[in-house]
């Protein structure tokens, strides 16, 4: 029976396989804090930063909340009145 050999190193043996990808690895591109491919599917735990929002967008939310407060605050006060002038 034939020896897997490394996906990346075909002359070599693999002692590993990545637990993300499957593929056969050698001590070289295997990744043990990971137990991943050096290359491919350990650089895939990075994870992206997330981009801030402007100080416009800010203020438009902020702006949109308090009009939908007042709305609410609105509606409220004419169904009291309302329900107020029909008893």
């Amino acid at each position: 029976m034939a020896a897997f050999r490394c996906m990346n190193h075909p002359e070599r043996e693999a002692v590993h396989q990545c637990a993300r990808c499957g593929k056969p690895l050698c001590e070289e591109c295997y990744n043990p804090d990971f137990g991943r491919c050096r290359e491919n599917c350990a650089d895939s735990l990075v994870k992206p930063e997330p981009k801030g929002r402007s100080a416009v967008f800010r203020v438009i939310v902020a702006i949109l909340a308090v009009i939908g407060a007042l709305v609410v605050l609105l509606a409220t006060i004419c169904g009291a009145y309302i329900f107020t002038l029909s008893n």
